[in-house]
């Protein structure tokens, strides 16, 4: 029968060695975390610079040919209301010269108001 004192010295050993081979991949853990973190890192301006590509012309299909992937983050727009989105769906014309009617042209001038209505009504002047 074993002692208490070889068990022990068998379960260090077997320790060791598990210690031993989980060393290797803790070692590439630590470093494909880091590699994460700093990938992280550069989705946003890669989504900056991507969305600048397509503002200067460029398709994604043209950029997916270049090699360059489509971002999975994209870079924050300002949050427009719906009364700004409405607005810009619809913008606002100024009335042009020639179909702008002048006050003159909705405002009767004085001492006509009323031959102008009694002859438009079909009334007669007295």
């Amino acid at each position: 029968m074993a002692s208490a004192q070889e068990i022990m010295q068998r379960m260090q050993e077997i320790q060791a060695a598990r210690e031993a081979a989980a060393k290797p991949l803790i070692e590439i853990l630590v470093k494909r975390q880091e590699l994460q973190r700093e990938l992280a890192e550069l989705d946003e301006p890669y989504g900056r610079a991507f969305a600048e590509a397509e503002a200067a012309s460029w398709t994604a299909k043209e950029l997916k040919a270049l090699g360059a992937e489509e971002p999975e983050k994209r870079p924050k727009s300002p949050r427009r209301t719906k009364r700004a989105a409405a607005k810009k769906a619809a913008p606002e014309t100024t009335p042009s010269a020639s179909s702008a009617t002048s006050p003159a042209d909705t405002i009767p001038a004085r001492g006509h108001t009323t031959e102008a209505t009694d002859a438009s009504a079909g009334g007669v002047s007295g």
